[in-house]
């Protein structure tokens, strides 16, 4: 018997191109929502991100909405908590996290009602930092779910038999297969049962939901072979945790890392290479642009158009935009990582932030003014001369 504990993230950035969302909705969620009525006993962890959600309800995707309010409350579903906007949590100050967490929790409790709790939680791109785990904790976070290459900084290192907690604190972990998670799950769990003619087997995915519909048009035959056969039993989470983690649990400190991080990344002491490059120029400036709007808006509190402001830089804070300006190759996507449109849109959030401000002093109007204008000539200088194909 192999016991599948899958897990999905659906996600799509703040101020998505309307026609992209749409398009994305029809193709996987949708088809996701549809699960719980074709197959029983079928069992998700799933984020659905606030980001996500803000733009469900903005669109009026009410039956999408209330057939996964239906699954959740059958049990069919978990949720997770996560960060409103998608953000590098452990490049975040304390407070910011804590924000950006409850955030995603408030918008779900309104969708969700009473029986969303925080119990696990969803770290955007799976980044980890020990400094995150201790505020996740004091919230009253029970459980993570990291990447298997967190546990020490080396693939192919964790017992696949067992759960963990972090050392010196009450938080559990629970690693996901990498090497099953980069196929197309449904497929790579049909060739394992095929094999697995005798004993259990534990295998942990965690996925983009867009997986199913959005990246592979013809998943109905391998997700139903999966979905259907005898020999898998799906679990939640919370459902692993408590059946096989009753014991002693072993104690490790994980590595910050993320669910993209390679051995070498990690060897070099670099983390998070996809979102702060060392010597990235337009990475660098939009965390210092973020650092200094952070630290001018908290100035400003009892500004009348504080919450304005807030708004504009929580979504400037996504990790979208620091990615898109990685110019790295991606494992994943085979090819160069480099959207100008993207990073121009969380610069923007950001000046937007600095200028819904009323009561901001000239200079430090004028300091935000310089650094937008700043990384906007280096995102087109970078794109015409480093990245343009013509």
């Amino acid at each position: 018997m192999i016991n599948w504990i899958n897990f999905l993230h659906i996600y799509q950035p703040p101020e998505q191109e309307e026609e992209v969302f749409h398009q994305v909705a029809r193709e996987s969620y949708f088809e996701i929502a549809k699960f719980f009525d074709l197959y029983d006993g079928l069992k998700l962890t799933m984020n659905l991100s606030g980001s996500l959600l803000e733009q469900l309800v903005v669109y009026h995707y009410d039956g999408l909405l209330e057939d996964f309010s239906r699954a959740f409350s059958n049990g069919e579903i978990e949720l997770v908590g996560s960060a409103m906007y998608h953000p590098i949590l452990p490049l975040l100050p304390e407070e910011e996290i804590e924000r950006q967490i409850l955030l995603d929790e408030k918008i779900k409790k309104e969708i969700f009602g009473g029986e969303y709790k925080r119990c696990g939680f969803y770290l955007p791109e799976m980044a980890y930092s020990r400094r995150v785990a201790e505020v996740l904790e004091k919230m009253g976070f029970e459980w993570i779910i990291l990447d298997e290459i967190s546990y020490c900084g080396k693939l192919n290192s964790f017992d696949k038999e067992k759960i963990f907690k972090v050392k010196d604190l009450n938080m559990k972990v629970v690693f996901r297969d990498r090497q099953v998670s980069d196929y197309f799950v449904p497929e790579k769990i049909n060739e394992i049962s095929d094999e697995a003619t005798r004993g259990g087997m534990n295998i942990i995915t965690a996925t983009d939901g867009e997986l199913y519909g959005h990246h592979h048009h013809d998943f109905y035959s391998k997700t139903k072979e999966a979905f259907t056969d005898g020999n898998i039993r799906s679990l939640r989470i919370s459902e692993f945790i408590e059946e096989f983690g009753k014991g002693d649990l072993q104690e490790i400190d994980p590595v910050a890392s993320n669910w993209e991080s390679t051995e070498d990344d990690l060897a070099k002491n670099i983390p998070f290479s996809y979102w702060d490059f060392p010597g990235n120029s337009i990475q660098g400036d939009l965390w210092g642009f973020a650092n200094f709007a952070i630290g001018e808006i908290s100035k400003n509190k009892e500004d009348k158009n504080y919450k304005v402001s807030r708004n504009f830089l929580d979504q400037g804070l996504s990790s979208c935009h620091f990615w898109a300006a990685s110019g790295k190759k991606s494992a994943i996507w085979k090819d160069t990582i480099w959207n100008p449109d993207s990073i121009e849109r969380g610069n923007m959030f950001l000046i937007k932030a600095m200028r819904s401000l009323s009561t901001l002093e000239t200079s430090r109007r004028m300091e935000a003014e310089k650094r937008f204008l700043e990384i906007a000539k280096n995102i087109w200088d970078s794109h015409w001369n480093k990245f343009y194909r013509s």
